[in-house]
């Protein structure tokens, strides 16, 4: 079975993917998003992808001003800054983040690989990740304002370093 198969329903397209279908995108190489849904299929409702974290991996510490971020944790740990706060989401649990609220997420178990399901509404962050993984690939080192512009035009707006960077379990550069 190919990655994707579509099955015609009145009219309409049902989308079958197998578990590495959809677009993959790499935030790092430990860091990889298969998005199963992106939002020019649906109206622009929502995008819904799997984040593969790796340890010690995640993003900067940021907000999404017009869109709202749930995840469904399905496999290994992953440590929530929320705030102020730290929480750590294990398999079944789920996290929703509202518009506006300040936070970051990283695999903080050695020798572990997280997997979540995570679902932004309303849609634009696929967009969002393609442009910004198209330019880190290519600008060696990434120009931080760059970084930003590309975030801020997305209303993605970044406030601080990724959280095992905070934590000071590793370095930037990594």
């Amino acid at each position: 079975m190919s990655d994707t198969k579509y099955i015609d329903a009145n009219g309409q397209q049902v989308k079958l993917l197998t578990p590495d279908g959809g677009r993959q995108l790499n935030f790092s190489p430990n860091l990889a998003m298969y998005f199963k849904v992106a939002a020019d299929e649906v109206n622009n409702s929502f995008d819904l992808f799997e984040i593969r974290v790796g340890y010690l991996e995640g993003p900067p510490v940021h907000f999404h001003d017009h869109q709202d971020e749930t995840f469904h944790i399905l496999e290994g740990e992953l440590t929530l800054k929320v705030a102020d706060e730290l929480v750590t989401a294990k398999p079944g649990d789920f996290v929703l983040i509202p518009r506006g609220v300040v936070h970051a997420y990283g695999n903080l178990k050695e020798g572990s690989t997280a997997r979540a399901v995570v679902n932004v509404a309303p849609g634009g962050f696929y967009k969002y990740m393609e442009e910004l993984t198209q330019y880190m690939s290519t600008a060696k080192p990434p120009d931080p304002a760059k970084l930003n512009e590309i975030s801020a035009k997305h209303g993605q707006i970044f406030r601080g370093p990724p959280l095992a960077v905070a934590m000071g379990l590793r370095g930037m550069g990594r």
